[in-house]
């Protein structure tokens, strides 16, 4: 069973960033049809996203939300001993794009730098092996970047479910040694590798000549990534709760990924949980892969407003097919108010 309590590991602080330019979902009315566009709202809850321009990437706004917190926390690129930045969206097909965050944030040279690509179970999977890092004292104090930014612009279809749904964002979360327990489980089935997948670019499909051979853009099975979801997960939160003793009411907040409202509320259904301990962001940030989870405690705290410890209980699941659970601590205050950032790296093409 892979899972684990960190100890002597701790969250001490999480900053969001989003584009500046916002989109209704009704402005998507003269293109799709008043009646989908209806049905598409009351299944996912999705009333706004905010769509990157061209020139900016997930590692635009994961600098602007890392920054910020490195500010705000007092610390320099001297003080950073790990950066691992998480996505499906790379500045380049190589080198890894944690390179270039680290030159942006002035990070030093004797430093752990590397990229994982991994979609919406992204924050769970970076919380669990940057935990490990620190607790092993590998690392004191590790940078956490997950995010994606681009989904509109990627894929060429007219299904509203891809040109209505996934907004772009950014997120920072500072994981060192410290008072505090992190506790994870992670799972994967590779078995479902294709229910959610786009083919291309990648070597399976380069032919001869370098070209792309005709494959489909993007591949999404919307009835088995539900089914998957709805009975892996609440399965997970269960055997969590068996592995480390502990109940629903040990926490304050169910943090789950913004996939849609209908998978949100199954699980918090089949979890018997209230509806105040689920927190919901998908209506005003869609859904954000990755960063989903750290845009809703970004929320959360924008709307409790006090500053007070939370006891939060997250958990990602997607592309993989993976999934997983992770619980601890975090102070309110520690978590930044939502960036909203139209900045982009002018020296990136600069190559």
């Amino acid at each position: 069973m892979l899972s684990k309590a960190f100890n002597g590991v701790r969250i001490s602080g999480i900053a969001c960033a989003v584009p500046e330019n916002k989109v209704l979902t009704d402005s998507n009315r003269e293109r799709f049809g008043d009646d989908v566009v209806e049905r598409f709202k009351n299944a996912t809850g999705i009333e706004s996203i905010y769509i990157s321009p061209p020139e900016q990437t997930a590692s635009d706004l994961c600098f602007a939300a890392a920054k910020a917190l490195m500010e705000k926390n007092g610390l320099t690129g001297e003080d950073i001993d790990a950066l691992i930045f998480i996505t499906q969206m790379p500045d380049y097909y190589r080198p890894s794009t944690a390179f270039v965050l680290q030159k942006r944030l002035g990070i030093k040279k004797d430093c752990i730098v590397f990229d994982i690509n991994l979609g919406c179970s992204a924050f769970v999977n970076g919380v669990y092996v940057m935990s490990g890092l620190v607790e092993s004292g590998a690392v004191q104090r590790g940078l956490l970047l997950v995010g994606d930014a681009g989904s509109v612009r990627e894929t060429k279809s007219d299904d509203p479910s891809f040109n209505m749904m996934f907004g772009d964002a950014g997120s920072a979360a500072l994981i060192e040694r410290g008072e505090g327990t992190v506790k994870g489980m992670i799972r994967s089935d590779g078995e479902g590798f294709n229910v959610l997948i786009k083919p291309t670019p990648g070597f399976r499909f380069l032919s001869a000549d370098g070209s792309d051979e005709s494959v489909p853009e993007k591949k999404m099975n919307g009835e088995d990534t539900f089914l998957f979801t709805i009975t892996k997960v609440p399965k997970l939160f269960k055997e969590f709760y068996g592995a480390f003793d502990c109940i629903a009411d040990d926490f304050d907040y169910f943090m789950l990924h913004q996939a849609n409202l209908m998978i949100i509320n199954q699980i918090a259904k089949k979890l018997k949980l209230p509806t105040d301990k689920v927190p919901v962001s998908i209506d005003r940030y869609g859904n954000t892969a990755g960063a989903s989870i750290p845009v809703g405690i970004v929320d959360l705290c924008e709307k409790t407003g006090a500053d007070k410890k939370l006891r939060l209980i997250t958990s990602g699941f997607g592309i993989g097919l993976s999934w997983g659970v992770v619980a601890f601590e975090l102070d309110s205050g520690s978590v930044l108010p939502m960036i909203h950032t139209g900045d982009y790296f002018k020296e990136g093409k600069d190559i």
